[in-house]
């Protein structure tokens, strides 16, 4: 996958910009699934005129690496995929009308570690970056794209979030649990087939939370 390997080759970057000598260093990673509830005014006002439901929630799969840089600081970068979609109101199967969202999202992390035990850790983070997103609708009277996107290499508009996570578990699994407050807005989206003109920007932000594992202090070789 293009946008994993792009996570996983900053984070090459970042270890041998930060190490001029060969160290092993205890790398964390996480797998997490959850839901970031959103207002989508200006698409939802779109979708209920042509007898869809609104959207009102945004389900977020992904992945996050670190590592420590200092005693009580942990950087790395995480990678998301955000997907929504909208279906007849009522469902008719005669027709398979929808409306789907589907997002990557990228961050550089930090995360500062606040409790650091056997049994379970807790910790905040920040982190800001970028996003790529595609709209696509198909109805009675839509069917086309709306996208802010400048490809696989970069993302086009700002994304931030900020929270924090408790890890239950023990030595190097654990269960973690995470809360958030996310920026995720994307203005100015291009237009292709026939969808609305009065659908011009995506507010995706708001609070999230997430479960997911996490596998703490791996042996991660670093350096020249």
């Amino acid at each position: 996958m293009m946008k994993c390997s792009v996570v996983v080759g900053l984070f090459s970057l970042i270890v041998s910009a930060t190490a001029s000598a060969a160290v092993e260093i205890p790398v964390q990673a996480r797998f997490f699934a959850g839901m970031t509830g959103v207002k989508l005014d200006e698409l939802n006002d779109s979708l209920e005129a042509q007898s869809m439901k609104k959207i009102e929630g945004v389900t977020q799969l992904g992945l996050e690496i670190t590592y420590p840089v200092m005693k009580y600081l942990d950087v790395g970068a995480r990678y998301a995929k955000k997907l929504a979609d909208s279906e007849e109101n009522p469902a008719d199967l005669n027709t398979d009308y929808s409306a789907k969202i589907d997002q990557d999202a990228f961050l550089l992390i930090a995360r500062v570690p606040i409790v650091r035990e056997d049994f379970y850790r807790v910790d905040a983070f920040a982190g800001v970056g970028g996003t790529n997103t595609k709209v696509t609708m198909k109805t009675l009277a839509q069917n086309g794209d709306y996208t802010k996107s400048v490809g696989e290499s970069w993302y086009a508009s700002p994304y931030a979030a900020a929270g924090v996570s408790l890890a239950l578990g023990y030595k190097r699994f654990y269960f973690v649990f995470e809360g958030a407050i996310e920026h995720n807005k994307v203005d100015d989206l291009k237009r292709s087939g026939s969808v609305s003109t009065s659908v011009n920007s995506l507010d995706l932000s708001g609070s999230y939370f997430t479960v997911g594992i996490m596998f703490d202090g791996i042996p991660g070789t670093v350096g020249r």
